[in-house]
């Protein structure tokens, strides 16, 4: 998977804003609401969604565009929960691999985090994003996850454990293309969420490659 950030067209530009800042009564890009989040005016950011096209890149500087992603990314305090959650779940991988059962604490066995889990990568059609999502493996819950939206790429790994690993690593692999959409928005996963038009995920292969 590319690592590469996206191009940030007009198109883009317009479409995350939304998502994060939301839209006007006629459907646009809440320019009013991303200006008073930046510090800048109205004006401005209806500058850089200005363009001959949604192709053509959005008319906005390197330093207002890093600060803009800043903005759209989950939290700090987000972000750094998935970092401790990866890491505990790391630990506990090791221990799950110990003889006899003697490293699975009760608790584990008691929540089912020792069961085979499934993570799915959902396409939201409105509005347009995808998502990662994890559940126990069963019919109901993959039944459950495909209301959400459509699923595009799944693997099965043999613990809750694995699957937090291994949706930690989709989202540091697609962190210039993340982004924590707005309230209402999404219904879930809001903080794990990204662009479309990302690259494709590879569940199966990053599986492999994180071993």
């Amino acid at each position: 998977m590319s690592r590469n950030g996206p191009l940030w067209t007009r198109a883009r530009l317009d479409r995350v804003m939304r998502l994060r800042f939301g839209t006007t009564g006629r459907g646009h890009a809440d320019t009013a609401a991303t200006a008073a989040a930046m510090g800048v005016s109205q004006r401005t950011v209806q500058r850089w969604l200005h363009a001959s096209s949604g192709r053509a890149v959005a008319h906005i500087s390197p330093a207002r565009l890093e600060q803009l992603i800043g903005l759209l990314l989950p939290s700090e305090e987000t972000r750094r929960r998935e970092d401790n959650q990866a890491r505990y779940a790391i630990k506990a991988i090791a221990q799950l691999q110990l003889p006899r059962g003697r490293g699975v604490l009760p608790a584990w066995t008691k929540q089912r985090w020792t069961e085979p889990h499934m993570v799915v990568v959902l396409e939201i059609s409105e509005p347009r994003i995808r998502q990662i999502a994890v559940g126990r493996l069963s019919l109901a819950k993959t039944d459950e996850l495909a209301r959400r939206g459509k699923i595009i790429d799944q693997a099965v790994v043999p613990s809750r454990f694995h699957a937090t690993a291994l949706v930690h690593q989709v989202l540091t692999d697609l962190a210039p293309w993340r982004f924590q959409a707005g309230t209402g928005a999404v219904a879930q996963g809001y903080t794990q969420a990204w662009i479309a038009d990302a690259p494709p995920t590879h569940l199966t292969r990053t599986v492999e490659d994180i071993g």
